[in-house]
């Protein structure tokens, strides 16, 4: 079982320098994404490369993350499933586009912030579009089916509040067998799926439970505070 630390392909952690590289490449790419990524309603976090869509439920992550070798960036856009409860940012879908950027010259790294800035504001619509409900998170995991892992967990969580309940179960059990060696966090994985695999039959129990640890990451990502979670209102955006 691959740990959190080493989901590389669906999940990134910004912290420690990635959050404090203050060099003329990286205010050219907060001033490129103040003016295309800020209109779209995306906050920037802190003084980091990183910025933010609320969707309530969910987020979209725009990271425009240095390389530890060279001055430059590459762009990582995700989002983020906010019912599992953590301070770290996760790609729970989407990654990485396209390549490096270098950092040659002021002039020259200007176009390439505004593209990249582009580039991310062309992803986050694309999000927004395809994830409007759960019910479409719902029907893309019926299309791109997970084998095992968080994004099993996910798309679990996704039919359960859609009703899809024998699916959700089957994806709930995606922790495999237990062995005495397993890290951890993998018996609290498992130990969570199956608690709410036993609730999935009462749809307003488990919407409330989900709710709950929606609200929960809100709180803990210190998110404005809403009244409610609807995941099949597909006009609200924070």
């Amino acid at each position: 079982m691959i740990p959190p630390s080493m989901r590389g392909w669906w999940r990134l952690r910004y912290h420690g320098s990635m959050q404090k590289q203050d060099g003329i490449h990286s205010v050219l790419l907060t001033e490129a994404a103040r003016g295309i990524l800020r209109p779209l309603g995306l906050v920037q976090k802190g003084r980091s490369r990183t910025w933010l869509a609320d969707q309530i439920w969910w987020m979209i992550a725009v990271g425009f993350q240095p390389s530890g070798w060279s001055r430059g960036s590459y762009l990582n856009v995700g989002c983020m499933w906010l019912w599992n409860v953590k301070p770290h940012i996760s790609f729970d879908e989407g990654n990485r586009v396209g390549g490096f950027f270098s950092f040659e010259s002021e002039d020259q790294f200007r176009s390439i912030a505004e593209e990249l800035a582009q580039r991310a504001a062309e992803r986050v619509t694309h999000y927004r579009r395809l994830f409007p409900t759960i019910r479409n998170v719902s029907d893309f995991y019926l299309k791109n089916p997970p084998h095992a892992g968080w994004p099993s967990f996910n798309a679990a969580v996704a039919h359960g509040l859609c009703g899809r309940i024998r699916m959700a179960k089957s994806l709930f059990n995606c922790w495999g067998d237990a062995a005495n060696d397993e890290p951890e966090w993998v018996k609290q994985a498992r130990l969570d799926s199956d608690e709410l695999a036993a609730i999935v039959d009462d749809q307003e129990g488990f919407r409330k439970s989900i709710s709950n640890r929606v609200l929960q990451t809100r709180k803990l990502r210190r998110l404005p505070v809403t009244p409610e979670v609807d995941f099949f209102d597909g006009a609200r955006i924070l």
